[in-house]
């Protein structure tokens, strides 16, 4: 989410964002839209791609393509088969982020011995619901059609992207979104980061950051405001919409039939993220269906955390306030990934 807004509608209670919240003008929306979108990508990444691609998004609606940043382990030739990542940046559904999570998907590929695919999509209110998601169908199945894919996918989401993720990861909304049978059973495990979960709770009765961003805690506020623009501008503005739309499951994931989660699903909540108690009660409901579900809650630390906090193998790590939620819940992917996912060497 973008850093400008959330110093701003979080700089007085004066500030309004949408000076007509529930009934915007398209001005209005565009002004706020700018402000919104002048962060970028707030914390500059290191690591860059190894390679590029696109492919056409599943979209029933004006052809486009999909962007792919792709991450592939050190000497490993085009030949070899290998397990993948799939990979979906957050963004408020808005903020065209493509590429923040560039040190991660890095991590992940060093470590795994993996190639993560980072797969960009559509931004609301340009694209509404549910446009992104045939771009996120689409990334996988690029990545199913490719040579040296050995058969076995992973999943993984921040933010917004944590929701795609864990749509992919339930049987009845893949298939409900475009994914067949026969893709949807190469994916082996799900992982996601602070993901929004319900969407039909009211946002005045989600833990907003209405005091910004707390001293010595690396977070990103989520202020009603904000909260109110992102999933306006996916849904609808008005918030009875919102609501009513939100128990979609193709936009909250705890919607889903809890069953249908076949694929193993490790969910990072946040202490001070207002997406934490419903993510720790999606988690929780889906451990109780399933112990193969698994949950870490990150204490000290709230939305997009790990993006305020030095790289994980970073020797001080632990020095800087979250370190330790950091080390820990990176450390709990990776032997998540490894239980679930065969092909993967400890």
């Amino acid at each position: 989410m973008s850093a400008v807004a959330a110093t701003t509608a979080n700089a007085s209670t004066g500030f309004q964002l949408l000076p007509n919240p529930s009934n915007p003008s398209e001005a209005e929306v565009q002004a706020a839209l700018k402000l919104v979108r002048a962060g970028g990508i707030t914390y500059p990444q290191t690591a860059k791609p190894d390679r590029t691609a696109t492919t056409p998004s599943t979209t029933p609606s004006a052809p486009r393509d999909v962007k792919l940043d792709i991450y592939d382990p050190a000497g490993l030739d085009d030949s070899v088969p290998r397990t993948v990542v799939v990979s979906w940046h957050g963004s408020g559904y808005v903020v065209p982020r493509f590429g923040a999570d560039a040190d991660v998907n890095r991590w992940l590929s060093d470590e795994l011995r993996v190639t993560v695919v980072d797969g960009d999509y559509v931004k609301a209110p340009e694209f509404r619901f549910p446009e992104p998601l045939y771009d996120v169908v689409a990334a996988v199945r690029w990545v199913v059609q490719q040579p040296w894919f050995d058969g076995n996918l992973i999943v993984k989401g921040h933010s917004a992207g944590a929701q795609f993720a864990l749509a992919m990861a339930n049987r009845s909304t893949a298939l409900s979104v475009g994914l067949t049978a026969d893709e949807y059973a190469k994916i082996k495990a799900c992982v996601t980061l602070y993901p929004p979960t319900d969407s039909s709770i009211p946002l005045i009765e989600k833990p907003t950051n209405e005091q910004g961003e707390l001293p010595g805690i690396p977070m990103s506020a989520l202020s009603h405001q904000i909260m109110h623009f992102f999933f306006g501008a996916l849904l609808g503005w008005d918030a009875e919409t919102q609501q009513n739309m939100g128990k979609d499951p193709r936009v909250s994931p705890a919607f889903a039939p809890t069953e249908a989660y076949e694929v193993p699903c490790y969910v990072i909540a946040c202490e001070h993220d207002p997406l934490g108690p419903e993510a720790v009660a999606f988690a929780n409901k889906l451990h109780d269906h399933n112990p193969v579900h698994e949950l870490y809650f990150a204490n000290g630390v709230g939305h997009s955390f790990e993006t305020r906090i030095p790289d994980v193998r970073a020797s001080d790590v632990l020095d800087h306030p979250g370190g330790k939620s950091k080390k820990e819940s990176f450390e709990g992917m990776l032997a998540f990934i490894r239980k679930h996912v065969p092909s993967i060497k400890a």
